[in-house]
């Protein structure tokens, strides 16, 4: 009798074994763990040893064995649905029936815990027998003396083995289905108890005594799930966001925003402030796919100060907030380190209605070489400074024309005289301190002004010359 018991004996390491002889490998447990209605119809040990003549040790063996194949089952089944990305409502909806089959159980459900003292039906999965259900979105305020209520308050799970005394509305629909005992197990999210997924039984007696063990591997799923959702909301959100940002942006850059804007609406969706002073930064993005100032606005609003960018064809265009000169410095010596290309930057100015302007200038910035140390060049707001970037194609072939004298000379010779007369202007027409500046004898600096009159035709002496060539050269050094 003892080898008929032994031989009788289901070993599961060597159904496992068998199966991979046969050429089945890991499929043999997967094959049996898909049958969906299996656990509908699963014996229990009983009824197994009564239909197969077996005893109760052997029945209770090979019963717990299938009933845990078809959890594992279900559990790749949800997790696979996590791992493709789907809906968390499809996710929930696919745990709620797995979570009723692997108990088993004649419902499930899956809550969700709003601000409002109130739980929320997510999903739900019954029996076709059962009377009536709970549908999903229905919202229940959280009342004593019930699963959300204990499991909200604990944090952990929590059961009710009868509903006969449980005086609430939700005890009461509970007895109208004819459910008699009830296990919730929490989801928890980001360690928040986010709701809690709970089972019930109609037949008499309690719940099987292991149900919250097999619901939390359920449990950790949804909060995969809901992370995961969270997560691709918000950069939807952002996304949204960054759209919208961007067209408001290239109106304001174009100058018609505010046909239907406020200057308060369009700094408020900016995340500017109302008032400047604020300058326009273009740095030169040859390729027009990356940006040469990657991650510009976070770093700047390390130093505290507001800025908003877009990348255009060819350009990188930020609108920045620099209520002071201090800043403005910061903001200049931060792009200086970062960049590799060229950067013009306008001068400040007060009414983001001045935008399409200042950029002009900030563009215009990019054409003319900068000073030897820095790649960034700074509009000066100068009279001359303004009248040279006015007009750029016009001015420059107006100037071209003028100092076309100079090019039969050699490059190094033409940079001295310009050289000369820049620092002669810089210092107020005083021949002895551009001489200092230049590290020459003054009277060097006479005879290289007298080459410039005689190449212009023009004469220092006179106020109109004057202005004329100092025109002249300052659209040179910042246009040509």
């Amino acid at each position: 009798m003892a080898s008929e018991s032994a031989s009788n004996t289901i070993d599961p390491d060597a159904q496992e074994r068998h199966a991979n002889e046969d050429g089945l490998g890991a499929g043999f447990e997967a094959d049996l763990a898909i049958d969906d209605d299996a656990v509908d119809g699963l014996f229990t040990a009983e009824e197994f040893a009564a239909e197969f003549d077996v005893n109760h040790g052997d029945a209770r063996l090979f019963a717990e064995y299938r009933r845990l194949a078809i959890e594992h089952a279900g559990l790749r089944r949800v997790t696979t649905l996590v791992a493709r990305g789907v809906e968390l409502l499809e996710v929930c909806g696919a745990v709620a029936e797995e979570m009723r089959r692997c108990v088993p159980a004649v419902t499930a459900e899956l809550w969700r815990f709003d601000t409002q003292g109130e739980v929320t039906v997510v999903a739900a999965a019954a029996d076709p027998a059962v009377p009536a259900r709970r549908p999903v979105g229905m919202r229940t305020p959280v009342e004593a003396h019930t699963l959300a209520a204990l499991v909200q308050r604990s944090g952990r799970p929590a059961r009710i083995e009868g509903y006969q005394n449980v005086a609430s509305s939700i005890g009461a629909r509970v007895r109208e289905v004819g459910v008699r005992a009830a296990v919730g197990v929490p989801i928890i999210v980001d360690a928040c108890v986010w709701g809690l997924a709970a089972v019930g039984l109609v037949r008499p007696g309690p719940m099987p005594a292991d149900a919250e063990v097999r619901l939390s591997g359920f449990t950790e799923l949804i909060a995969t799930a809901v992370r995961a959702s969270d997560r691709d909301e918000h950069n939807r959100q952002l996304l949204a966001q960054s759209s919208r940002c961007s067209t408001l942006m290239d109106g304001l850059l174009e100058g018609r925003v505010f046909d239907g804007w406020s200057r308060r609406e369009v700094a408020g969706r900016l995340r500017l402030p109302v008032t400047g002073p604020y300058v326009v930064v273009a740095a030169q993005a040859p390729g027009g796919e990356e940006e040469p100032l990657p991650e510009i606005e976070s770093k700047l609003r390390s130093l505290d100060i507001s800025s908003v960018w877009r990348l255009l064809p060819d350009v990188q265009v930020g609108i920045v907030h620099v209520p002071s000169d201090r800043q403005l410095d910061l903001v200049v010596a931060l792009i200086a380190r970062m960049t590799t290309t060229p950067v013009g930057v306008s001068a400040a100015f007060e009414d983001l209605r001045e935008t399409p302007r200042a950029l002009h200038v900030a563009t215009v910035m990019l054409r003319g070489p900068t000073d030897s140390t820095s790649s960034v060049a700074v509009f000066d707001g100068s009279i001359l400074a303004t009248a040279a970037v006015s007009a750029p194609e016009e001015v420059i072939k107006t100037v071209g024309a003028a100092l076309r004298c100079f090019s039969d000379l050699p490059d190094w010779d033409r940079d001295v005289l310009f050289d000369t007369f820049r620092a002669w202007q810089d210092k107020d027409a005083s021949v002895r301190a551009a001489a200092e500046v230049l590290m020459c004898h003054p009277n060097t600096v006479r005879y290289r002004l007298r080459r410039i009159e005689k190449c212009t035709g023009r004469s220092l002496s006179r106020p109109t010359d004057v202005a004329e060539l100092c025109l002249a050269f300052e659209v040179h050094r910042r246009l040509m």
